[in-house]
């Protein structure tokens, strides 16, 4: 049989979604029953069903009774787009949740975590925080510090220059622009 390390880290490997999820983090899941992988889920896009939901409703109640949950990110409490995840959690039998990442959202923070509980539920917290967290670098780093996480890709040559003045210069191979963005070929610096 699996660790809970293994199954949180198949979550983990669950989470498919890119930037499609926008504004929301990118959360991945996993149910497990008697040892075994019954489904996986995760956070498609934006509005749509968020992990653990995505992952519930691929089961059947009893498929759900008794099992354990994995999701990389705490399972939403408030209404929003979606329905709170925890109530449904609650609602389908499950009877333990593995969490690898406290929500940083106001909104979230414990409150999931402290519903489950409440229900009755066996919850663990903080396994594989670190490689769940990094799923939502972008998400973390707003609702830690209110600024936005902002990514800066340059290209330059071992010289430190970006482009040679005046003209267009490609400093990485043709590999690196393939496709309709070009990446790795500078503009016209003045």
């Amino acid at each position: 049989m699996a660790s809970d390390e293994e199954y949180m880290r198949l979550a983990i490997a669950a989470c498919k979604a890119g930037n499609a999820t926008w504004r929301n983090p990118r959360v991945g899941s996993c149910l497990i029953k008697d040892g075994k992988v019954l489904a996986t889920g995760f956070h498609q896009h934006y509005g749509g069903f968020h992990a653990g939901r995505d992952t519930i409703y691929k089961l059947t109640p009893e498929q759900l009774s008794n099992s354990t949950i994995y999701v990389t990110l705490e399972p939403c409490c408030h209404y929003g787009k979606q329905p709170p995840c925890t109530q449904l959690i609650i609602d389908s039998g499950i009877k333990r949740v593995v969490v690898g990442e406290t929500d940083p959202h106001s909104l979230v923070t414990g409150k999931g975590i402290a519903a489950l509980w409440q229900a009755g539920l066996e919850v663990s917290t903080g396994l594989l925080a670190k490689e769940a967290s990094q799923l939502n670098d972008h998400y973390s780093y707003f609702y830690q510090t209110g600024l936005p996480y902002v990514t800066l890709k340059q290209a330059m040559t071992l010289d430190h220059m970006l482009a040679k003045k005046g003209e267009r210069t490609a400093i990485t191979g043709a590999e690196a622009w393939t496709g309709s963005t070009r990446n790795g070929l500078v503009t016209r610096l003045s």
